[in-house]
């Protein structure tokens, strides 16, 4: 016990056997081989075991971390003596024992393979760029592919052909300057989305403005996908119920215009209350009052999950849906053919020109996951020319969809809803099996997105931060509870999902597309002292046609 309690107090004060001392005054700091053995890297022990193993122990140590590099005079005069017993703290891999020493070349070599191999490894984990250009087009086509008619009723055929590639084209050039400006300001290795590069190059401010009205893009795409639920679950079970039970012949039209039938029954309706009795169906199975409510059953215990993983195997059916509409679309178009009475009316622009430049900006709207998607591609010097192609392909399904079916549609072009389907009579198998469809895509993404937007909101709100606690169920019931009731009231008394896309598409690409990206280029390009008169000029009349796209929605009424 002396005996121990004597070589501890050695230790203490840096004094070691004197055999030991001999041994370390022999050799110098910085060896080929044996100050290897102890050389000082990451924080390790050493024993004389391991020291007699293979060499040094630095062979076995793959990634040193790096400091502010030492003169080696520092070094020698601050190093504590080394004891086989002692934790050593980390020094750059420029001052171990084999950088200098005649192994190097052949440890640097191999080293390099290694990191070689780890990087071909990391290419091969990546996307190539047709399935990065294919994803890209996936993901911004959606709901806007049934209003995208209505839009250019709004608009005139060729002045809304003008606009969808001008709108396409500004979010193009914004999402591009996100990429670039993250290339050279992100923190390599860290996560870094538009939030993170605005608290970075512009502040709280912009970090708190991006994250809120990324969650408004999730909370609007949740209203319009409910509406389009319940429409979609009304004209199924109306279908099946009237393949049942109907007899009336007339009911198997093809193409109809809801806004003749409104007007045209609006008076006959009172008149015929009192004289007819209404089917117990039709009382109680209403699109716009008991429908949204009944779907709410359906929809609600799925939304209550602590993740989503189940419904993110069903993505494939995004990809199938607009396969089948583009389709659609093309059937349809050559089984109508050409109707256009008054062909001088196609190049007019007509006032309301805005709702189709309002609904366009959310059409295109890819920025808040653009990064992270593009940083998947393997080849990160193509991510310009892979984005181009992939807007391109955007902008050309938006051109064919909604031009051929203005185009040919048989009746008034006046008649065109903002959900396509509403237009096609319920008995139409096509339209039928698209509506199932639909359906069905839209049961499974509507909980993933109800579930990005808790994700956003507890991560985002410290009171409701679970701080690695277990899942609670309370907080999520209460959230999915409040966003389910404000679905089912836009479903009961603003069922127009034209309307609510343009306004949330010009309210949020304001900032996103607009804002964001041209502030981030600007002080980007003043850091690096880049910043002319013209690029400034150029860049703020892009947040102008921003502002200027919001405040016009409110001018036009889409009646």
């Amino acid at each position: 016990m002396r005996d121990l309690i004597k070589k501890y107090r050695n230790i203490v004060n840096g004094k070691f056997e004197s055999e030991k001392e001999d041994d370390d005054e022999s050799l110098p700091l910085i060896s080929s081989v044996t100050s290897s053995t102890r050389s000082f890297g990451t924080v390790f022990r050493v024993s004389d075991t391991e020291q007699s193993y293979n060499g040094s122990v630095h062979d076995r140590i793959r990634r040193p971390l790096s400091i502010m590099p030492f003169s080696q005079d520092d070094v020698k005069l601050n190093l504590p003596k080394k004891n086989p017993l002692e934790l050593y703290p980390t020094l750059d891999v420029y001052f171990n024992g084999d950088i200098l020493s005649e192994n190097y070349p052949a440890k640097r070599h191999t080293q390099l393979s290694i990191s070689d191999s780890v990087v071909e490894e990391k290419e091969e984990g990546k996307n190539p760029s047709i399935v990065t250009i294919f994803a890209v087009w996936n993901t911004m086509l959606g709901s806007s592919l049934l209003a995208i008619s209505w839009g250019i009723e709004k608009t005139g055929l060729f002045p809304g052909m003008i606009i969808n590639f001008l709108i396409g084209a500004i979010c193009l050039y914004t999402a591009y300057l996100l990429l670039k400006v993250n290339e050279k300001h992100s923190v390599s290795g860290e996560r870094c989305e538009v939030p993170e590069l605005c608290k970075l190059l512009l502040g709280s401010w912009a970090e708190l403005l991006a994250k809120v009205f990324s969650m408004i893009v999730l909370f609007g795409a949740n209203i319009v996908y409910w509406i389009l639920m319940s429409n979609f679950l009304f004209n199924l079970v109306s279908s099946l119920h009237g393949f049942i039970y109907s007899t009336e012949e007339n009911d198997h039209v093809s193409v109809i215009c809801l806004k003749d039938q409104l007007s045209s029954n609006h008076s006959i309706t009172t008149l015929n209350d009192s004289l007819t009795d209404i089917s117990i169906f039709d009382k109680y199975w209403n699109a716009y009052t008991t429908v949204p409510v009944i779907l709410a059953f359906i929809m609600f215990p799925m939304l209550n999950f602590k993740d989503a993983k189940i419904f993110m195997r069903f993505n494939s059916l995004g990809t199938i849906s607009v396969i089948y509409l583009i389709g659609f679309s093309f059937i349809k178009s050559f089984t109508w053919g050409i109707h256009l009475p008054d062909t001088s009316t196609i190049f007019e622009l007509k006032p309301t020109f805005v709702a189709l430049s309002g609904m366009l900006t959310l059409s295109y709207f890819i920025h808040n996951i653009i990064i992270t998607m593009m940083k998947n591609n393997r080849h990160q010097d193509k991510n310009g020319r892979d984005l181009s192609i992939a807007f391109g392909l955007v902008t050309f399904t938006y051109s064919a969809i909604g031009g051929l079916l203005y185009i040919s549609f048989p009746l008034s072009k006046w008649c065109i809803e903002d959900n396509i389907l509403n237009n096609f009579g319920k008995y139409d198998k096509l339209v039928l099996f698209g509506r199932a469809l639909l359906f069905f895509q839209l049961s499974t993404v509507f909980p993933l997105l109800a579930y990005m937007l808790r994700n956003d909101i507890f991560s985002n709100l410290s009171f409701l931060k679970t701080h690695g606690e277990k899942f609670r169920y309370l907080p999520v019931v209460v959230l999915n509870l409040i966003l389910v009731v404000i679905c089912i009231l836009f479903a009961c008394f603003l069922p127009r999902i034209g309307t609510i896309i343009r306004y949330i598409g010009a309210f949020s690409g304001m900032v996103y597309v607009f804002l964001l990206p041209n502030l981030l280029n600007i002080y980007s390009l003043r850091k690096e002292q880049k910043l002319t008169n013209f690029r400034f000029i150029f860049h703020t009349s892009i947040i102008i046609l921003g502002v200027l796209n919001l405040l016009s929605q409110f001018l036009i009424s889409d009646d």
